[in-house]
């Protein structure tokens, strides 16, 4: 039976640096279990999980991957039994690949978005506590989002990128492009790591280092995710039948 959350972290980054951003961000009393994807470790039984994280990622949503089916089969699993996911960048796009197909997703058509940026909150976004209607967070992606699946509802949106998240209630979706786990020393450490690329690019590092977000986006979605998206019948037990 489970009793407390149980969440398992995805981590779909070629250097496993995204487990450890989302698990900081998470409840003292939470139990934890990162599996990192990309170097190919195995997905434990997912009924034991109350909730599921898909992480970002340097890879293109528009190339397959490896474990492109491993990661189709847990989306689709937990979504059959009512399992709360939430999907950051790689993982928004992800989303998306696998309910709807691979024309929901696309090339950014105004080329990489980094920096901190401003987006908008719309809808039922403007509900979720400490957010702010123009919020600026952490953007670092070339590749898009422009179709969701049916009944899914825009939470976020901007100039660059249309669909900048969304939820769905009905399959227990949070779905982000931007990275709500990165801090303002985080971000700005990654941004100098990848300067010349984003010089490349035609952006300034020092401009977007002087910059800084203007919520705690880390705090306020992790903890909508944990608050808001629950599994049904916790106080059942569980048939373990997932396996990787």
């Amino acid at each position: 039976m489970i009793h407390h959350p149980h969440v398992l972290i995805l981590d779909y980054s070629v250097d496993r640096s995204e487990g450890p951003l989302f698990r900081r961000w998470l409840p003292d009393e939470c139990e934890s279990t990162t599996v990192f994807v990309y170097s190919g470790e195995d997905i434990p039984d997912i009924d034991v999980f109350t909730h599921v994280m898909h992480t970002g990622s340097s890879l293109s949503i528009c190339s397959d991957a490896e474990f492109y089916s491993k990661a189709e089969r847990v989306i689709l699993y937990c979504m059959e039994n009512r399992i709360p996911q939430m999907g950051v960048c790689y993982g928004h796009q992800l989303f998306c690949r696998v309910l709807v197909g691979p024309l929901s997703v696309r090339k950014c058509l105004n080329g990489l978005e980094a920096g901190w940026r401003n987006v908008e909150i719309t809808g039922t976004g403007l509900n979720i506590p400490g957010v702010r209607s123009i919020s600026r967070v952490f953007q670092f992606h070339f590749d898009e989002v422009v179709v969701l699946p049916s009944g899914a509802e825009i939470i976020a949106t901007s100039r660059h990128t249309e669909i900048q998240g969304f939820i769905d209630r009905a399959r227990r979706i949070l779905s982000l492009q931007f990275h709500p786990e990165f801090i303002r020393k985080d971000g700005n450490d990654l941004f100098f790591k990848e300067r010349r690329l984003l010089e490349e690019n035609g952006i300034d590092l020092d401009t977007i280092q002087a910059d800084g977000p203007n919520i705690d986006a880390g705090g306020i979605f992790f903890s909508y995710f944990m608050n808001s998206f629950l599994r049904s019948g916790e106080d059942l037990p569980y048939a373990s039948t997932f396996r990787d």
